[in-house]
C-alpha cells in the first residue's frame, strides 16, 4: 500500500442492531456492523482514493479479525494495528427507533483492548509519514490511560510536523461535561483544526451563538488555528484562511450514525487539497448520503458525491 496521507487512531467495534425497527429484548436477530469514529473516517476517506490507515490495539481473536478484514476490505491500511491476547473488543447495540420512540444505544465496551495501548507501541516513524492525523474525544473519555495515549499522540504527531485534526464528539455516557472540558481544554493546545457541533460547544463550552460566531470564539479562546461547526445541515469553518460556510441538503433518513464522521472525511480531503470551501462541500454532501446507507460506513464513490453536488447546485436536491 502507498504511504499513508491520512492516519486516525481509535476503539473500533462491532454493532449489533435489531432488525426492521425491534426492540432489543424481542429481536430474534441482530445486524453486525463494524463501527467507531475514527475507523469510519478512514473508511471514508479510502471511498475518495486518499491512502488511509488506522492504528489502535484489537484482540488476536474472530471479532479483532472481523474488524481489520472489514476494514482493508474496503481500502484501509490496517499493517499497524497492534493485537494482543488480553483485553477484548467493544460491542454496542444500536436499537433504531421511530417517532415518537427515539433511538437507543446500549453500550458493552469496558476493558476493550485500546485501554492497554501505549504510546510508544505506535509505529511513529509510518505514522509520521501522513499529512495528517486525526483523532477525537472518544478515546480520552473511554479512561485515564487513553487520556494519556490522546496526549502523547498529540506530542509525537507536532514533533513530526503533522496536522492533527480533532472531533469533539462528545458521548455523554462516557463521562460527564465537566470531565469533557477539564481534559480537551488541556489537550486542544497543540490541535491544528477542531471540529465541533453546536450542540457540543454549547454542552462543554457553554457557547450558544450563530455557528460562525461560535467558531470564531472556540478559535480565539482555545488559540485552535481552524475550527469547522455544524449544525444540522449547515457547517462553518473559521481558517487562517478566511471564515466558510455552506448549507446542506434535505435527507431521508435510513441511519444516522456515521453521518457526522463522513462529513469529517469531506472535511479532510478539503483539508489534503488546501480548499476549505471544498471540504466543506465534500463533507456535507458525504454527510447527507451517509444517511441513507445502512451501518456506521460511508460507501460511496466521488462521481456520486458530485453528482449530489451538482444537482444542488441546480437546485434539484434541498
Amino acid at each position: 500500500m502507498a504511504s499513508p496521507q491520512v492516519v486516525t487512531l481509535g476503539e473500533a467495534m462491532i454493532r449489533l442492531t435489531p432488525v426492521d425497527h425491534q426492540r432489543l429484548e424481542t429481536t430474534p436477530l441482530l445486524e453486525v456492523h463494524i463501527g467507531g469514529a475514527e475507523l469510519n473516517v478512514a473508511v471514508a476517506l479510502a471511498q475518495l482514493g486518499v491512502p488511509s490507515a488506522w492504528v489502535s490495539k484489537l484482540p488476536d481473536n474472530p471479532l479483532g479479525r472481523r474488524i481489520v478484514q472489514e476494514a482493508q476490505r474496503f481500502g484501509v491500511d490496517t499493517s499497524r494495528v497492534i493485537w494482543t491476547k488480553e483485553g477484548r473488543v467493544g460491542l454496542y447495540f444500536y436499537e433504531k427507533g421511530a417517532s415518537p420512540r427515539p433511538s437507543m444505544v446500549v453500550y458493552d465496551r469496558r476493558h476493550s483492548a485500546i485501554n492497554t495501548l501505549k504510546v510508544d507501541e505506535l509505529d511513529w516513524d509510518f505514522i509520521g509519514q501522513a499529512k495528517i492525523l486525526h483523532l477525537t474525544g472518544i478515546t480520552p473519555a473511554l479512561s485515564d490511560f487513553c487520556r494519556h495515549l490522546v496526549a502523547g499522540c498529540i506530542v509525537r504527531a507536532k514533533e513530526r510536523r503533522m496536522f492533527v485534526s480533532f472531533d469533539v464528539n462528545y458521548r455523554s455516557r462516557l463521562w460527564t461535561p465537566e470531565q469533557a472540558r477539564a481534559t480537551l481544554l488541556s489537550l486542544l493546545r497543540g490541535v491544528d483544526l477542531l471540529i465541533c457541533t453546536k450542540d457540543d460547544a454549547a454542552t462543554l463550552f457553554n457557547l450558544t451563538a450563530d455557528i460562525e460566531t461560535i467558531a470564531r470564539q472556540i478559535q480565539s479562546s482555545l488559540r485552535i488555528p481552524n475550527v469547522a461547526v455544524t449544525h444540522g445541515d449547515k457547517a462553518v469553518a473559521v481558517t487562517t484562511q478566511g471564515v466558510f460556510s455552506q448549507a446542506g441538503y434535505q435527507i431521508e433518513e435510513v441511519d444516522r450514525l456515521g453521518a457526522g464522521d463522513a462529513f469529517v472525511a469531506g472535511l479532510l480531503y478539503g483539508v489534503l487539497q488546501n480548499n476549505w470551501e471544498l471540504g466543506l462541500r465534500y463533507g456535507l454532501a458525504m454527510a447527507a448520503i451517509k444517511h441513507t446507507i445502512p451501518g456506521d460506513w460511508f460507501i460511496g464513490t466521488k462521481e456520486e458525491i458530485e453528482t449530489v453536488m451538482q444537482a444542488q447546485q441546480r437546485g434539484v436536491v434541498r
